[in-house]
């Protein structure tokens, strides 16, 4: 807007902190939300009745806002001539982009981060006030158009104290503070039907942190990672919020990037460097388009003939270096040899300590989570990779595109592309949320199906016996049936959910454009500039779902690295003791003096044995199942040590000896003896590694078996 040369006071000031006003209140209640979470501060129960009045004050504010927005929209209506400051609108605007949610947080939700809603509050009172009363210091002509906006600031201002005033009342009154599932929960995903209605569970009015924004197919159910959730909560608790518990993942930065390996060292500065220089590229590569654009029009207009070979030259150097046939294979490499090594420390790792922990850990774990805690360390360096080189950069380019697009036209195409990604975001967690039911509902469908036909097939002797096919395949039909139908009702959600966002994205782009050519027909601004937007709005609107994409694997990597993170903490029950030395066999005497040992305190298995076996000496344990015959075996490899007395071989105490020394003195044949997917010879020789074949047919000679194995076709090789 053209001003007069003589500015009222403080016109900079107004000017300045009408800009800040409504990033400010978002800011502040986005950071305190934050903070609370990492601390996990408690929530609160707000009255119902406080809680309507409260809601009432917000209203207003925020229809105060819209008020005066179509105040600007319908005096440049009537006067051509008229156009509506800038920075007033834009306070305008967004705040009313700020005072939306705020609102809505508080009716859906059940119970609150008061201090976040507190602070808001105040910061908007403050930003109010000052600028009320700069306002009306500097209502004297020619700035009395003015005067219909001071009022409505003015009300605002009122209610805005009054808002204040009861937030206050709030936050001093004693009330039961609530401590929820979402502070303590783990980042799975957890039904998030609080989006619907005030009978939210949606706790301090912000992101449902069980929430994706897409279509999680493959993804289990929470159900099937209780005893995780319950596990990370305790972690939680004990690490006194998300801050401390997320220092627990700093052990694994050294087997991610190991300072002593140079080559991981220098492919990771090559990703820095490749990361800062994308982030420049995407920003000059479609600028270089516009300046190009803006040389042809000036060429065309006055008819020189003239090519920009240079700036030609510069836009095909910048679309080379940021394409994959330039930097990005590099990148891609490097990449590469970050992942594999992240890959191979870390499982060798997780590897080896499942190896070293005792029997009873083998025991009492189902062996199929073990190997997934151990095959999926490779999430570790997906996660660290997501957060900082997707992440990070697309935050910064956010933020780079809001700064840029002002460049290019004014404040007004930046609050149409806010406005966009923020309605995009609102779009994407209600579709979540409506077809997060239905998805589960699906997944068990298909859980479902792929039982019975594993039963069937599994089972088939018993369906053939009884003449069972019919109702088998009746059964089978009906579950691919359900399967069928609950799917179409999940994607019928999940594609509207889509649908929508990418008619927002039309649209916006629509709205874009039409802004950007009024300001090219009014000669405002150069045919280029809209080129520029046209060829960068990719790179602004791409964030929003790489965004959503990166929230559901950093969620599922983080996940998997707390199953890995627990079982490395997991100590062994059975260790080498300080300062313990190798066994020394001789005479091969084995002494139990008073042994008793249980597996539960409530049901002892070995009652006080005592026993002594000479070297070469044969012993039999016979006794009915269940007596200890093989606990007695399990004591003396020391899978687990004796709840009292000792056991001595040539009198020295087997937990004053490594273990491995004391394996290695001994052979055993096992009652249940466990073969790997390898030859005889292979197998028979894992006891002793450097055994010769003919040591090999020796042993099998001594034990009768030689005969049968070289009768076998390939014979030792079967």
């Amino acid at each position: 807007m053209d001003q007069d040369e003589s500015l009222p006071p403080f016109y900079s000031a107004t000017v300045l902190l009408s800009y800040m006003h409504a990033p400010a209140v978002g800011f502040y209640y986005l950071g305190a939300c934050m903070f609370g979470l990492c601390i996990l501060q408690k929530t609160r129960m707000v009255p119902q009745k406080r809680r309507i009045s409260i809601l009432a004050f917000m209203v207003t504010i925020l229809l105060a806002y819209i008020t005066e927005v179509l105040y600007y929209l319908s005096r440049s209506i009537a006067d051509s001539e008229y156009t509506a400051p800038q920075f007033f609108a834009i306070r305008c605007l967004g705040s009313i982009l700020v005072w939306s949610p705020l609102s809505y947080m508080l009716w859906a939700s059940k119970s609150l981060r008061w201090h976040a809603y507190f602070g808001a509050f105040v910061v908007q009172f403050a930003f109010e006030a000052t600028t009320c009363l700069i306002t009306i210091s500097t209502v004297p002509e020619p700035f009395s158009e003015k005067y219909p906006p001071l009022i409505i600031s003015c009300v605002r201002f009122f209610v805005s104290l009054l808002l204040l005033v009861d937030a206050f009342v709030v936050l001093v009154t004693k009330q039961t503070e609530v401590s929820t599932d979402e502070e303590r929960q783990s980042l799975l995903n957890k039904s998030t039907d609080s989006l619907l209605g005030p009978g939210s569970h949606m706790d301090y009015g912000a992101i449902p942190f069980g929430s994706d924004f897409g279509d999680d197919e493959d993804g289990p159910p929470e159900e099937d990672d209780k005893d995780l959730k319950a596990q990370q909560a305790k972690r939680l608790e004990e690490e006194g919020g998300w801050l401390g518990y997320l220092k627990g993942f700093a052990v694994f930065l050294p087997y991610l990037f190991p300072k002593d390996d140079w080559k991981v060292m220098a492919c990771l500065g090559i990703r820095l460097v490749h990361m800062l220089q994308e982030r420049a590229l995407n920003l000059l590569t479609p600028r270089q388009l516009g300046i190009i654009t803006t040389e042809l029009q000036k060429a065309y207009e006055t008819k020189s003939g003239v090519m920009p070979w240079k700036d030609i030259g510069l836009w095909v150097l910048y679309s080379w270096i940021n394409s994959y046939a330039g930097l990005g294979v590099i990148d891609g490499m490097a990449n590469l040899v970050i992942s594999n090594s992240a890959y191979r420390r870390i499982t060798l790792l997780a590897y080896e300590h499942v190896l070293g922990l005792s029997m009873d850990f083998h025991t009492s774990k189902d062996s199929g989570e073990v190997l997934k805690a151990v095959e999926q360390a490779s999430s570790l360096n997906t996660l660290i990779e997501m957060v900082l080189f997707d992440v990070a950069p697309i935050l910064l380019d956010l933020f780079v595109a809001m700064y840029y697009v002002t460049h290019l036209f004014d404040a007004y195409m930046a609050f149409i592309v806010l406005f966009m990604g923020a309605a995009y975001i609102a779009i994407g967690f209600y579709f979540t949320t409506l077809s997060q039911p239905k998805r589960r509902d699906y997944v068990e469908k298909q859980r479902s199906e792929s039982s019975t036909v594993n039963e069937t097939i599994h089972n088939w002797q018993t369906v053939a016996y009884f003449n069972r096919f019919a109702y088998e395949y009746k059964r089978y039909a009906e579950n691919i049936i359900n399967t069928i139908s609950a799917q179409y009702q999940y994607y019928f959600r999940s594609m509207g959910g889509h649908a929508a966002q990418d008619l927002l994205t039309t649209l916006g782009f629509a709205g874009a454009c039409v802004f950007g050519m009024t300001q090219i027909v009014t000669g405002r601004k150069p045919v280029g500039n809209l080129v520029t937007l046209i060829m960068y709005w990719h790179t602004m609107t791409s964030p929003l779902y790489v965004l959503s994409y990166s929230f559901r694997q950093i969620t599922s990597s983080l996940i998997d690295a707390e199953r890995l993170l627990q079982l490395l903490n997991t100590k062994p029950t059975v260790a080498d003791q300080e300062g313990a030395k190798d066994i020394v066999v001789e005479k091969g005497e084995v002494e139990f003096k008073g042994v008793h040992f249980h597996y539960d305190e409530r049901k002892p298995i070995i009652k006080d044995v005592n026993l002594k076996a000479s070297g070469g000496q044969t012993i039999a344990f016979v006794g009915e199942t269940g007596g200890g015959k093989s606990t007695m075996l399990k004591l003396l490899f020391r899978f687990y040590d004796v709840t009292s007395g000792s056991i001595m071989i040539d009198g020295q105490d087997l937990r004053s000896v490594t273990q491995a020394s004391l394996r290695d003195a001994m052979g055993v044949v096992p009652q249940d003896p466990v073969l790997f997917n390898q030859s005889i010879r292979q197998n028979i020789r894992y006891a002793k590694l450097d055994a010769t074949d003919a040591e090999i047919e020796d042993a099998c000679r001594a034990a009768a078996i030689h005969d049968d194995i070289v009768g076998f076709p390939d014979g030792y090789n079967s």
